[in-house]
């Protein structure tokens, strides 16, 4: 770690958990219905100016448990925005948000109110990094996240994408076991590749698709604070096998 990074501060929200930037894409197939269910929502404020409505941390949002929950951040400050959706056009809308915590947060809270027919969450932009300044600065929010999500140079991940090398991968042998090596090689080196700093990836709220974007949302945010701390060289990999050798031993635990 440089003498510049040790005197930096890790930037937080006034939630208390880290800065670190997401936008989560719906796909609306009923903009009305939506609306409805915002107007309805005392959490929810809209703002003629710049055209979008206000996630706050108030009314049906308070029972949200961050590290900073509700009765914890000064009156005078309440309430805070957790978000805010804004409408691309009538079949994209947009939630961003300040950290990871909240997009997970974000998606549960409306999985139960919004209709996922009437709109719903397909795809996923976020910083894998953290943020400082030194202490004399004042951190001050983005008036908008354009400047990490409207770029050309994002890498764009899919499960079709995926599926694709994977097969591609098993095509090139004949026995189930070397087919297995194959497509495990492929994943540990895949592991083994720094996270891009800005990525885009699929996102359902199906089945069990909110755990696993909390498990991967956790795993890469581990890898961004590992890389804070001075880790520079640690990626999904290393947080993999450390998981492996935390767990318990089955065989040798008392029945």
């Amino acid at each position: 770690m440089t003498a510049t990074e040790t005197q930096l501060n890790l930037i937080t929200n006034i939630t208390g958990e880290p800065y670190q930037p997401a936008r989560l894409y719906y796909h609306v197939t009923n903009k009305k219905t939506v609306l409805g269910v915002f107007e309805k929502l005392k959490c929810m404020k809209y703002y003629e100016k710049s055209d979008r409505w206000y996630w706050l941390y108030d009314e049906e949002a308070k029972k949200i448990r961050f590290q900073q929950s509700y009765n914890k951040i000064p009156k005078e400050n309440r309430p805070i925005p957790l978000g805010y959706f804004q409408f691309i056009n009538d079949d994209l809308m947009i939630l961003e948000v300040r950290s990871f915590q909240r997009v997970v947060e974000g998606v549960k809270f409306f999985n139960t109110r919004l209709n996922w027919r009437a709109a719903e969450p397909t795809r996923l932009a976020i910083v894998n990094k953290l943020f400082g300044c030194s202490p004399e600065e004042t951190p001050q929010p983005p008036n908008s996240f354009s400047e990490f999500f409207d770029r050309d140079d994002i890498i764009m991940h899919s499960p079709e994408a995926l599926e694709e090398e994977i097969n591609t991968i098993i095509s090139q042998y004949e026995t189930d076991e070397e087919k297995d090596q194959a497509v495990t090689a492929y994943m540990e080196e895949k592991s083994k590749q720094p996270l891009p700093e800005v990525e885009e990836i699929a996102v359902t709220i199906h089945e069990e698709g909110l755990s696993i974007l909390e498990m991967a949302l956790r795993m890469k945010h581990i890898e961004a604070w590992e890389h804070w701390q001075g880790n520079k060289y640690f990626t999904q990999y290393d947080l993999i096998q450390s998981m492996l050798e935390n767990m318990p031993d089955t065989e040798n635990s008392d029945e």
